[in-house]
């Protein structure tokens, strides 16, 4: 009795490891786990002059001056960061599950990141009254919510405009308690360097391949318009 009572505790202990407390898919192929910075030159985010100077091969002018960036037909880097419930989540960890991926980039202290959070979990309406929705985004709601897409947001500053922690990820989920949206942390800014948001949310498309379909620094609708052609495409086959 006290062998296969051991051997359930070792056996729930082995699966614990093998699985997100989300919910969310995991990758096993995946080696990385490491949240990622910054090492310039050369890398996505740092400073150039031409495009020679990235490893990508792609020098972008910004409002502060010119940076290695990414690009539509770019595979999305890499990213780790944590969770709300505390895990340490890779973002290929959602690729190769037959499902396009809108990646929000925002902050606790934006107002639409917070209407845009409080259409997905509760289904309100305020999002609706800002001038840049339009109807057909509505069922968005429907395919997050029948898992046939995946929409992850990632908070990159609290409401005082500091750095995002796990109590940045934490409160949000306690504000906004959707169980099929992972809300994860760029604690150090990685993305917000690589994207460098003008205009939040910021959200991309990506396809199940973590191919860059939509990136962009400003905005929703961009993405939210290729998503939904890609449905219409798909539900008119």
């Amino acid at each position: 009795m006290l062998a296969n009572f051991l051997f359930l505790i070792l056996f729930s202990f082995i699966l614990s490891q093998d699985a997100y407390y989300g919910g969310w898919p995991k990758n096993k192929e995946i080696k990385s786990s490491e949240i990622k910075k910054i090492n310039c030159p050369g890398n996505l985010g740092c400073e150039c002059s031409v495009d020679s100077d990235c490893h990508n091969n792609h020098c972008q002018k910004d409002l502060r001056g010119k940076y290695c960036s990414i690009e539509e037909g770019d595979f999305f880097p890499e990213f780790v960061g944590i969770d709300q419930f505390g895990d340490t989540l890779n973002i290929y960890d959602f690729s190769k599950n037959n499902k396009y991926i809108l990646l929000e980039l925002g902050a606790s202290w934006c107002a639409p990141c917070r209407d845009l959070a409080s259409f997905f979990t509760y289904n309100e309406r305020d999002i609706m009254e800002r001038p840049f929705w339009k109807d057909k985004y509505n069922v968005i709601y429907d395919m997050i919510k029948n898992n046939e897409i995946y929409f992850i947001t990632i908070l990159y500053e609290d409401e005082f405009h500091d750095d995002a922690t796990i109590d940045t990820a934490y409160e949000w989920y306690n504000d906004y308690p959707d169980k099929n949206i992972p809300i994860m942390v760029d604690e150090n800014k990685y993305l917000h360097r690589i994207i460098r948001p003008k205009g939040i949310p910021a959200v991309s498309l990506l396809n199940q391949d973590m191919e860059i379909l939509v990136i962009t620094d400003r905005g929703l609708n961009a993405a939210f318009d290729r998503i939904i052609e890609i449905h219409k495409s798909k539900n008119s086959n």
